[in-house]
């Protein structure tokens, strides 16, 4: 008994979790978080937007098979990358990242949108696709993918939002995914591969989004692809410099800096009996 209050400590189920208090009030029951309940189910909701997203993917090659000019080809693949980014986010969310984990990559995603805002003076020129870079290889590919999201995703809250969104958001995580394949193991990257991955990499960025303007605005022909990615071939050049060069000047050392973060803010449980 409380010599203080006069009631008896609460008391709780070990079979249940049922939680009974001291004073006589009405027990809790036992407290089941999110997490729990979604580690319960049999299927994980992940697989299920999987299964759906094929399944739609199916139904829709079909549906294009049997009537192809009554198919709206800008909303469908406005749709169908929508959906492969929200997937990626998705399995991303259910990979039970720790807090030091998600605090560096926002704390990337706000220094490459803040890169590419400070830079919208100089067309294409911007640091988002090596800060994406430098994140997937020295935190891995999901990181590195959530980083290269993130950032598409809240930089267009200052250049406009619209369907090249999803592309961008897709095409900058598959920056981070590539940056994480390059340093995968620890390996730490030289100076040339980061050059050499940035400058590819910083192309492949503008070719991929350059492909919903192709599909959603020009005619379906060879001739008009090849037009598209000419006119924007200067700008696509200067991303390509811009890349190369931040990498030249500063990968390696970024890299290292980003993977001492990470080791510093690792969280290592060390059970009392190892101290022994």
């Amino acid at each position: 008994m409380n010599r203080l209050s006069g009631t008896q400590p609460a008391a709780v189920d070990p079979g249940t979790g049922a939680v009974t208090p001291g004073d006589g009030s009405v027990p809790s029951g036992p407290r089941v978080s999110l997490a729990r309940l979604v580690a319960a189910l049999p299927v994980r909701p992940s697989r299920v937007v999987l299964g759906g997203l094929i399944a739609l993917s199916a139904g829709l090659a079909v549906y294009a098979v049997a009537s192809p000019g009554s198919v709206d080809w800008g909303a469908v693949s406005f749709c169908a990358v929508a959906a492969l980014a929200a997937t990626a986010l998705a399995l991303y969310g259910a990979r039970d990242a720790s807090a030091q984990e998600l605090s560096l990559v926002a704390s990337l995603a706000a220094l490459a949108t803040a890169g590419r805002v400070l830079f919208a003076g100089l067309p294409n020129v911007k640091p988002v696709t090596f800060i994406v870079l430098v994140s997937g290889v020295a935190l891995g590919p999901a990181p590195g993918f959530m980083v290269g999201a993130t950032s598409a995703l809240v930089s267009n809250i200052f250049f406009g939002q619209g369907p090249w969104t999803p592309w961008q958001m897709l095409a900058w995580g598959g920056v981070g995914v590539a940056g994480g394949l390059l340093g995968r193991g620890g390996r730490a990257p030289r100076r040339w591969e980061l050059v050499a991955a940035g400058a590819a990499l910083a192309l492949a960025f503008d070719w991929f989004v350059t492909l919903w303007m192709y599909i959603a605005f020009t005619a379906h022909s060879w001739p008009a692809l090849v037009a598209l990615y000419a006119r924007g071939l200067p700008f696509d050049l200067a991303h390509v410099a811009a890349t190369a060069l931040f990498a030249g000047l500063f990968g390696v050392q970024a890299v290292r800096i980003v993977a001492r973060f990470r080791v510093r803010t690792r969280v290592t449980f060390v059970g009392l009996e190892d101290l022994s």
